[in-house]
């Protein structure tokens, strides 16, 4: 998998959008916005079998599909049963992608917990990842509980579909750290998309004495301001350690699933506290 460094497209954009057919940059849809301070870019491909758009759980109150019109109106109780019986339905209903082929990574999913941690040994290095919550974006809108502007929902199906597509920018973080038996640790923060990886910090982690006395090490330079085949290298360096687009996509997946748990979790254990 070759990725492909913002710095170097920014630098290069002239002699790149030059030298490529018009009709094969359309067509791969490759060149994206150079992404923010310290941000690259990983491939533009999804893994195969990746679900195109992921399954959307929405936090705050509401869980995908229509309201029923004073459903648990002035009832806690009766509120929250509404969300778990709606959550829960959702969930029943989501099909958990099977694990990719060759997916290094022992998983270790507490409950309760809002990340899950991945580690596998590589030669002579230990590494550990932690992945945290999807950030959701692109998710469709509700319909209001008293059932206003039905009318124009229906005419906007077609359009909320497509808007629903746009999720595909929903993305994970990741934190990866590469440790051997004695010496300094790598730590990458990731950003993992449907179609891209990005590198957004990577550190040199001393190991120190606890000796309580403040320290300053030197963190080196922005990612971005790394020589471009030394970014290259990250990146082929992270690949060969696990941290592909099927496996990002498969822990994306996962990751959805374990929010939709969690939040049915969480509500369950405010309803047991206010009917105590």
């Amino acid at each position: 998998m070759a990725f492909v460094s913002a710095t170097a497209a920014a630098a290069a954009s002239v002699t790149l959008h030059n030298s490529v057919p018009s009709a094969v940059r359309a067509g791969a849809g490759a060149w994206a916005c150079p992404q923010p301070r310290r941000t690259f870019l990983a491939p533009l491909h999804a893994a195969k079998g990746a679900k195109s758009v992921p399954v959307e759980v929405v936090l705050e109150g509401k869980v995908k599909g229509k309201k029923k019109k004073g459903s648990g109106a002035g009832n806690l109780p009766g509120a929250l049963d509404v969300e778990i019986r709606e959550a829960q339905e959702y969930l029943d209903s989501d099909e958990q992608e099977p694990v990719p082929d060759n997916f290094p990574f022992e998983i270790l999913d507490e409950d309760g917990m809002s990340v899950v941690i991945l580690k596998r040994d590589y030669k002579d290095e230990k590494i550990e990842v932690v992945v945290s919550m999807p950030n959701l974006e692109g998710g469709p809108e509700f319909d209001d509980e008293d059932g206003e502007g039905d009318s124009e929902s229906a005419g906007k199906e077609e359009e909320e579909d497509e808007e629903d597509e746009s999720a595909g920018d929903s993305s994970i973080s990741l934190k990866v750290v590469v440790s051997k038996a004695s010496g300094p640790k790598l730590e990458f923060t990731c950003t993992a998309f449907r179609e891209e990886i990005t590198i957004d910090d990577m550190l040199i982690v001393e190991k120190t004495d606890d000796d309580g006395e403040e320290k300053f090490p030197y963190e080196g330079p922005e990612f971005t301001e790394l020589p471009v085949n030394v970014q290259k290298g990250l990146f082929k360096y992270l690949e060969q350690r696990g941290i592909t687009l099927p496996a990002t996509n498969y822990m994306h997946d996962y990751m959805v699933t374990k929010q939709a748990q969690e939040y049915i979790r969480w509500m369950r254990k405010l309803k047991d506290f206010v009917q105590q």
